[in-house]
């Protein structure tokens, strides 16, 4: 009987598969921590999106409260006035979740609001001649008028929306 003898591979197949399992390990680890990196990076953006657009709809929401107020001759809100109105800096905190401090009003949280928390603070800047630039209406809007600041904080988890805008109410 004439037999052949196989070449003894001395194990060189079983450490190239290993070698190359490693790197497939490898890629596949990277890949994994990739997708979970950009899911929370999607998940923050989907954050501060609902946020700003929780702090605007509140801006917008006051602002309106005060035109209709203005326009039917009914008083506005007691606004803060002086030193005591700087905003505090509670307001910026992201490990709070209460309010920004004292005299901020919380609006109620509903999908209105992106079930977020909403503060609000309604400012007394004072009188002025000419405040702003503004186009005519019926009645025309000119003149002396009161200036007010609007600031509105959001908040849910660790995001934090702080909006500020300036209204005026014109004397009719």
């Amino acid at each position: 009987m004439n037999r052949e003898r196989l070449p003894h591979q001395r194990g060189s197949a079983l450490i190239v598969s290993l070698v190359f399992l490693l790197l497939l390990t490898l890629v596949s680890v990277t890949g994994i921590r990739s997708s979970t990196s950009q899911e929370r990076m999607a998940g923050n953006l989907r954050l501060k999106t609902d946020s700003l657009q929780a702090a605007e709809s509140a801006l917008r929401d006051i602002q309106r409260q005060l035109a209709q107020a203005a326009e039917n001759n009914k008083p506005l809100p007691n606004p803060c006035a002086g030193a005591l109105c700087n905003t505090e800096a509670a307001a910026f905190d992201l490990d709070s979740n209460v309010a920004p401090g004292p005299g901020w009003v919380q609006i109620p949280t509903s999908p209105a609001t992106n079930n977020m928390q909403v503060w609000y603070r309604i400012t007394s800047l004072g009188e002025t001649l000419a405040p702003a630039k503004m186009a005519s209406r019926n009645p025309p809007y000119e003149g002396s008028g009161n200036l007010y600041r609007i600031v509105v904080v959001t908040f849910s988890g660790t995001t934090r929306t702080v909006l500020e805008s300036v209204y005026v109410h014109y004397a009719v």
